[in-house]
């Protein structure tokens, strides 16, 4: 299933149902279809979801810092790594930024 979020404050996007289950479970609210972050919720929803990415981006470094050194002991091929946490969730991130500053609420699944 692929949902979209959309803001008055900003361009809409798609994100996939397990995509959306993953940034959702880092931030720690409950995986609906629908629903919509208000502008009471979003400073606290915006401010988890920077957290959950630069920690996601930490482990991102980290990943790729194990990854080069074992390639260049030849240990493994050069391989591409998966896309983290920090690259899906930005574009909501974004969003929220964008959504705070104009103080309108954020919606997917409508």
């Amino acid at each position: 299933m692929i949902i979209e979020f959309r803001s008055k404050a900003a361009g809409g996007f798609f994100m996939t149902e397990p995509v959306m289950k993953m940034v959702f479970a880092a931030i720690g609210q409950e995986f609906s279809v629908k629903g919509i972050f208000t502008e009471a919720q979003i400073p606290e929803v915006r401010s988890r979801l920077a957290a959950a990415i630069d920690q996601s981006r930490k482990q991102d470094q980290s990943r790729l810092n194990q990854h080069d050194e074992s390639v260049r002991e030849g240990l493994t091929a050069a391989q591409e790594l998966p896309i983290g946490l920090s690259q899906r969730a930005f574009p909501l991130l974004e969003m929220l930024t964008a959504a705070e500053k104009k103080k309108v609420p954020v919606v997917w699944g409508v």
